[in-house]
């Protein structure tokens, strides 16, 4: 193999090693709530390799309720919450209590609020704030 070939892959396998850690990311564990106690789950946050001001927010949860709807929250204590990316904040679970929801957030966002929590909707309306209860919580104290 030629000198110019070497030295052209090395160059490639650092370039690669910079582009894959170029962007952070976080995670934050998704812990089961009240009547959900073996539920759990993960938020991964990312930032946008585009340079735009956002975050992605990758919300993965496991051992809820089957084909079920719930929706994501930003929350600072009980008073004060606002919904995780676009209204109406909403996911289904799959036939084994699995799901995932992805939003948009600008950059920063997170650092505003104490937790993320995921709420199930017993009445499959996602606006249905009356009856929602909390299924998971997370903490987002590392953002801070």
């Amino acid at each position: 193999m030629k000198k110019s070939s070497i030295y052209a892959a090395v160059l490639a396998l650092i370039s690669a090693a910079f582009i894959s850690t170029a962007y952070a990311q976080y995670r934050v564990p998704l812990e089961g709530a009240f009547q959900f106690p073996d539920a759990e789950g993960t938020v991964a946050v990312q930032e946008y390799p585009s340079g735009i001001a956002q975050e992605e927010v990758a919300v993965e949860v496991r051992g809820l309720r089957p084909n079920s709807v719930y929706t994501a929250w930003l929350a600072d204590g009980p008073e004060r919450m606002q919904g995780l990316g676009v209204d109406d904040y909403s996911f289904r679970t799959d036939a084994s209590g699995n799901g995932r929801f992805v939003a948009a957030v600008p950059e920063g966002e997170l650092n505003r609020w104490d937790t993320i929590e995921i709420a199930y909707h017993p009445t499959g309306d996602p606006t249905d704030l009356e009856n929602a209860e909390i299924a998971l919580r997370g903490e987002l104290d590392p953002f801070g």
